[in-house]
């Protein structure tokens, strides 16, 4: 069967006849919206560098103006035109009658930039999405701006000058992003569940020429028995605290270089691994064996830790005998070991000894002395950086047998390795959720909204070979998702970038992960528009719904056009996310745990009175979804 069901909808595009006269005379008050101030941009810029300007947006007219989006543009003439390149959008406010707004704007001048003089033109209500009282006086420029050619850069034809000495070496730089919540549990280290509201801390760590930052070889070696030394045994049996899922985070007797970032505490889990910067609460199969993404994925991108047997043990041992979990250092600190001797939850036996000794190389072994009879529950052996995929280390899954030798896993030598250029960090704000605070040097980039996500950027410095640096990140959490008691399913996306260097790493919290039943979704499409014209935008709706009524886990929907293309999507009046904005093909977000999405779509038809798409929804717990939809205008 042809999956393109056409809808045919004849419009009567006569509207005129049912729209009743103004009386003679009337005027409607409505806002009018003004760029009243820029200031003045540097006389010179090189090109490939940001620009800032102070701004000021005033409503001028008679009534208030809802929110806005403000544009940033770059041209040639005395006056703002559809060939100036847009910089950057950012949204304004409602305002008030005679209210004004003050805006700082900054943007990176685009590096195809040809070498002259330019202007900067400044356009409020740039979608225009207020209806004003005047439209034609919304947009101001800058003086004038003579954007120069990088003085490093090569120019065709010119030979470049013979740098004075060798070039050093590219930065070997690493970078890692955490919150201080075990992703299984979604607990913090006080065993607290952030709801609605409550403060999440993000930790974004850029690192250069640190041991770990290029890898690790893993060899088999002789078996070595438990090290002696200056013991610790830790207590499980505190407030906010089990024997059984249990965890202790203790500072470290050395700065520990963990994939190319420098560790100083560690938390060590009652279940047989440890975690750098998260609390290690969760035991093995849980939930991360039966994740749609495979174990490499889940391990590598939500834990960064090292798992010598993580399983489902207990130091209680269920009546098995007593457990313990202990740190040993020897006098000179040359290394530390954390070693585990207990037994299976539910059951006792078969019990498990086996160590990790880390070193301040940032080398580890792993160790199998004492009781380890095959059988219990099943276990995960290996470790992760916790930056994706790619990043762990299987050695293990679903096993119920220790590895038959001891393992040794040793750093790669990293490159030789230059200082970073200064650069960023940045984290995404999940949709939803307000911003609290960063660090200084942190912006605000754009703030959340129910449907879209946020961005908070950092600066750093330039970083030296072995130098590491921080900045810190709060925002509040979203809502609970739609019918449940605890907020949906979120990812967010961390990033560092230094000159050529770009890193990224993802963490999320899967409050919803093991509560969404499955289910399928329904599409249904109605056009909103007061008419089809090619080249003019119209709107249509298209409805999202989970049947049954449960809550769609991270769904997302595609719209591909034949005769038309995509302009916006939104939601509730407020834009959602999606990429790429302009084209004939377009995957839009939706809010996770949504039960049902009415989706406004503005398009604009290409052909005649026609509109012809196909949308495909789905989600982590309902299959694909199709539906053709056509309309027409007579």
């Amino acid at each position: 069967m042809n999956p393109l069901r056409c809808v045919l909808v004849v419009l009567s595009i006569l509207v005129a006849a049912f729209a009743m006269a103004a009386p003679a005379g009337a005027k409607t008050a409505q806002p009018d919206l003004v760029v009243t101030k820029i200031s003045k941009p540097p006389k010179t810029k090189t090109i490939g560098t940001a620009v800032k300007l102070g701004v000021k947006v005033a409503n001028l007219g008679g009534s208030p103006a809802s929110a806005s989006k403000l544009g940033l543009y770059l041209g040639k003439g005395k006056k703002h035109t559809k060939k100036d390149r847009r910089l950057k959008r950012v949204k304004v406010k409602a305002l008030t009658l005679g209210a004004i707004k003050k805006l700082k704007l900054k943007a990176r001048l685009p590096k195809k930039t040809k070498p002259g003089v330019y202007r900067l033109f400044v356009c409020a209500d740039d979608t225009r999405q207020v209806k004003e009282a005047k439209e034609g006086d919304n947009c101001l420029g800058s003086r004038k701006l003579r954007l120069v050619s990088n003085p490093t850069a090569h120019v065709p034809g010119v030979s470049s000058p013979r740098p004075s000495g060798p070039s050093g070496p590219p930065p070997a730089a690493a970078f890692s992003m955490s919150d201080g919540i075990d992703w299984g549990f979604v607990e913090d280290a006080n065993q607290d569940t952030p709801g609605e509201g409550d403060p999440v801390t993000v930790n974004l760590t850029a690192a250069n020429g640190i041991a770990g930052q290029a890898g690790y070889t893993r060899s088999d070696v002789a078996a070595e028995d438990f090290r002696t030394g200056n013991t610790t045994t830790f207590d499980f049996s505190g407030a906010n605290n089990s024997e059984d899922d249990g965890q202790v985070t203790v500072q470290l007797p050395f700065a520990f270089p963990f994939g190319g970032v420098k560790e100083d505490s560690i938390s060590v889990s009652t279940n047989g691994w440890v975690s750098f910067r998260n609390p290690a609460w969760d035991y093995w199969d849980d939930v991360q064996p039966y994740d749609y993404r495979g174990v490499p994925a889940v391990v590598g991108e939500l834990e960064r830790g090292i798992m010598p047997y993580w399983d489902d043990l207990d130091v209680g041992d269920r009546g098995a005998g007593t457990g313990t979990v202990t740190q040993v250092t020897p006098p000179d600190q040359s290394w530390v070991a954390f070693e585990w001797d207990l037994g299976q939850h539910s059951g006792g036996s078969p019990r498990r000894s086996f160590q990790l000794v880390l070193f301040p190389d940032g080398s580890f072994r792993i160790d199998y002395p004492g009781e380890n009879e095959a059988g219990g529950n099943e276990a995960f052996v290996g470790y992760s950086l916790g930056t994706g995929a790619g990043s762990a280390d299987v050695v293990a899954e679903n096993t119920e047998s220790v590895p038959p030798t001891s393992l040794l896993i040793k750093p790669k030598a990293v490159p030789a390795a230059g200082p970073t250029d200064p650069g960023t960090v940045s984290s995404t704000l999940p949709k939803g959720s307000e911003f609290v605070s960063a660090d200084p040097g942190c912006t605000l980039a754009a703030a959340p909204t129910a449907t879209s996500t946020g961005l908070v950027s950092c600066e750093v410095s330039s970083l030296a070979v072995g130098q590491q640096t921080a900045r810190n990140v709060t925002y509040s959490m979203p809502p609970d998702a739609p019918g449940k008691s605890s907020p949906a399913n979120f990812r967010y996306l961390g990033t560092y970038t230094a000159g050529a260097v770009k890193l990224t790493d993802s963490d999320e919290l899967d409050a919803l992960s093991t509560s969404l039943e499955a289910t399928e979704i329904k599409l249904e499409a109605s056009y909103t528009g007061s008419g089809i014209e090619a080249g003019v935008p119209t709107q249509v709706q298209v409805k999202v719904k989970a049947e049954p009524s449960t809550g769609l886990d991270e769904p997302s929907v595609t719209f591909e056009f034949t005769k038309a293309t995509f302009n916006r999507a939104k939601i509730g009046g407020q834009e959602i996310e999606c990429s790429p904005i302009g084209g004939s093909v377009t995957t839009c977000l939706l809010p996770s745990g949504t039960r049902s999405s009415e989706i406004d779509l503005t398009i604009t038809p290409t052909e005649g009175h026609i509109i012809e798409f196909k949308t495909k929804a789905q989600a982590l717990n309902a299959p694909l979804a199709e539906l053709g939809i056509g309309f027409a205008s007579v």
